[in-house]
């Protein structure tokens, strides 16, 4: 999907390309905490710390890499968990 004019387009890119390599990697890593917070805020209530963690790590990387990253599955969310995150994410957005 492209939403956006071409002459925004090339406004952004010249935006971009004015910025220092500090200044871009800044705005990457406030992007990546934007978005750790939301899927965050999306989870179950009631997680321990090294569970929340692992859904995190699940969510962003994929099930292979949380497996491989949390092997215990007492980190593990489990298909229960991912029903109660995805109504809990319905409750926050309302």
């Amino acid at each position: 999907m492209i939403d956006t004019t071409p002459e925004i387009e090339a406004l952004l890119r010249e935006r971009y390309a004015a910025m220092t390599g500090a200044q871009r990697a800044l705005m990457a890593l406030q992007m990546f905490e934007t978005a750790q917070r939301i899927v965050i805020s999306s989870l179950p209530p009631g997680l321990s710390e090294p569970e929340r963690r692992r859904e995190l790590c699940r969510r962003f990387y994929g099930e292979e890499l949380a497996r491989q990253a949390y092997p215990s599955r007492a980190g593990c969310v489990g298909p229960q968990g991912i029903e109660r995150a995805e109504h809990h994410a319905d409750e926050v957005i309302e």
